[in-house]
């Protein structure tokens, strides 16, 4: 039987109305976008369906969907939050804003790693905050080293952002990390933003912890953001949610979106329940298990066709490839969208120890992604070329 996330084709991809495969011409294959190519989970499609059939598209609660988060909260991340302490979001990214918007002052600093997702950046130069880099090093495996972050921290710190697992550098965690940074926010009294978006997404046996699972002192200085479009494939639904366990700061934040943030739509609402229950846990099993075989497949081409560094992906589809071929990403960019065909994402725009790097998406088929790196292949003696 043929597993679903083994179907999708350049020619299904197309037939889809989305940025990602619709942004550049169609010759491209694009792996640019953290956009699964897979298929909706039955129960999610069936829920969907039951949600138009009702016609829920009135103005609708989001008190059932808090309830069933609250319960998933405290089971998955032990995290014990009260269901008024929970807000629906669009995405993570408003989270990252609001956590902002709550800890910092124009002038204020924030600890961002290098490399990390970009909207932690733009957040930063929006609010005003100065963006102090916490350096995650290629040579040291992108270990969190501890000691580097103390050294950062300055009476201006107001809050450190982290990303786990992490986008783009593919680290899940350890509890040792995230009880450095614990130990340091509690000392200094720091807030802490976390963006767990990609919890789910685990490989090699590896095990999410959520930070503000790890004591009392550093829940009360968290704010962490979820989501369901990495796991589930549905970003165009906007789904997100955060939670606090301080009364105090989640009034703040609901006071600093008031007027801006309404929640998001009633179709995120009517997925929530058969997510956050568990119910259909099997598919991310089954998806997590063939996004290793991906991964494996990428690994061993790249590493026969040419010379590159690759960071081993421990969670998240994104792969992050050092090219060592003496070119920064966009000209990277450049000849991968003339000469292979290819779109990746470029890896300067998540931070300066990025550039060199190309971030690619592996959520996708096997027939797709083989056909992508055999365009990869051919362009290896172009870069040889420009290297010399």
């Amino acid at each position: 039987m043929t597993s679903p996330f083994d179907k999708p084709t350049i020619e299904s991809r197309l037939s889809v109305r989305g940025v990602k495969w619709h942004r550049d011409a169609a010759d491209i294959i694009p792996l640019w976008l953290a956009d699964q190519d897979y298929p909706l989970c039955p129960e999610l499609k069936q829920a969907l369906r039951d949600a138009v059939e009702e016609e829920f598209t009135v103005y609708g609660s989001d008190l059932a969907a808090r309830e069933a988060m609250k319960a998933k909260i405290k089971r998955y991340n032990n995290i014990d939050v009260p269901v008024d302490q929970i807000m629906l979001t669009q995405g993570v990214i408003p989270g990252m804003w609001l956590a902002s918007k709550h800890a910092c002052n124009p002038g204020d600093e924030m600890i961002v790693t290098d490399p990390m997702y970009f909207p932690f950046f733009t957040v930063a130069d929006v609010t005003q905050v100065r963006k102090v880099y916490w350096k995650l090093k290629l040579d040291e495996v992108y270990k969190f080293d501890i000691d580097r972050l103390n050294d950062l921290i300055t009476p201006k710190t107001k809050l450190i952002n982290v990303c786990n697992p992490h986008n783009p550098a593919g680290r899940v965690m350890t509890k040792e990390e995230l009880k450095g940074i614990a130990d340091i926010a509690v000392d200094n009294k720091i807030y802490v933003m976390v963006d767990e978006l990609w919890e789910d997404v685990l490989n090699d046996g590896k095990k999410h912890i959520s930070l503000a699972s790890l004591n009392p002192e550093i829940a009360d200085l968290t704010l962490t953001s979820w989501g369901f479009s990495k796991t589930w494939s549905v970003p165009g639904l906007q789904a997100g949610y955060l939670a606090c366990t301080n009364k105090t700061m989640f009034e703040s934040i609901q006071n600093i979106g008031a007027g801006i943030l309404r929640g998001t739509n009633n179709f995120s609402k009517a997925i929530a329940p058969v997510i956050c229950s568990g119910k259909a846990d099997y598919w991310v099993r089954d998806m997590n298990k063939y996004l290793q075989e991906v991964r494996d497949l990428v690994v061993k081409r790249l590493n026969e066709m040419g010379n590159f560094t690759i960071p081993h992906l421990e969670g998240t589809y994104l792969m992050f490839p050092k090219f060592n071929y003496g070119l920064n990403s966009d000209e990277l960019d450049k000849v991968l969208m003339k000469e292979a065909k290819v779109s990746l994402n470029k890896g300067n725009v998540f931070g300066p120890l990025g550039d060199g790097h190309m971030r690619i998406l592996t959520a996708t088929s096997k027939g797709i992604m083989n056909e992508a790196l055999d365009r990869i292949e051919k362009i290896i003696p172009t870069l040889e070329k420009m290297r010399a």
